[in-house]
């Protein structure tokens, strides 16, 4: 019984996929089955914690996936608009800041406005308490991304030793994919 109530729990946690980086994420597997939009995190996902900097890769990945028909839209926790707005027009896509995850209301509004259902959005993100989270929550599929650096808000280093320890666990239990 326990067992079966902690595995019920860690669906909320768990990723359906895990990349070393974002632009491992295969897009074409992803519009065949049928996702449309990429809510993408912001700070350790698309670029460096706190950075404004994306790299090459990053950058055609991102043109790529404009490219095949994508909506790309930034959805970060971070504070500073003005930095989530600059890298979102410097890869001309949407950006949200404080964006509250892993509450859901940001992508249930963005669905409804473009009429689009869960079933056609993934999240992509480095943490599993905000980014898988907030996905699951909502019935998304949700990719985990390896962070680009150890660097964090404070939140996300008090987080990263449990969510290390929630890892080991879903891999002990052969939940992760």
């Amino acid at each position: 019984m326990a067992c079966s109530l902690l595995r019920s729990l860690l669906h909320f946690v768990c990723p359906d996929w895990c990349v070393s980086e974002i632009t491992n994420i295969s897009l074409t597997e992803l519009w065949q089955s049928g996702i449309r939009v990429l809510f993408v995190d912001l700070d350790n996902t698309l670029t460096a914690w706190g950075s404004r900097e994306i790299s090459e890769p990053v950058r055609r990945w991102i043109e790529e996936a404009k490219a095949q028909g994508f909506q790309v839209v930034i959805v970060s926790n971070a504070g500073f608009r003005g930095r989530v707005a600059q890298v979102a027009e410097a890869l001309g896509i949407i950006g949200i800041a404080a964006a509250g995850k892993p509450r859901r209301y940001v992508f249930r509004r963005y669905l409804e406005w473009k009429g689009l259902t869960v079933q056609q959005a993934v999240m992509i993100g480095d943490q599993i308490f905000t980014d898988i989270l907030a996905a699951k929550r909502l019935g998304m599929k949700a990719i985990l991304v390896e962070p680009l650096t150890e660097r964090r808000f404070i939140t996300g280093r008090i987080q990263r030793p449990l969510e290390l320890i929630t890892l080991k666990l879903l891999r002990s239990m052969k939940l992760l994919p």
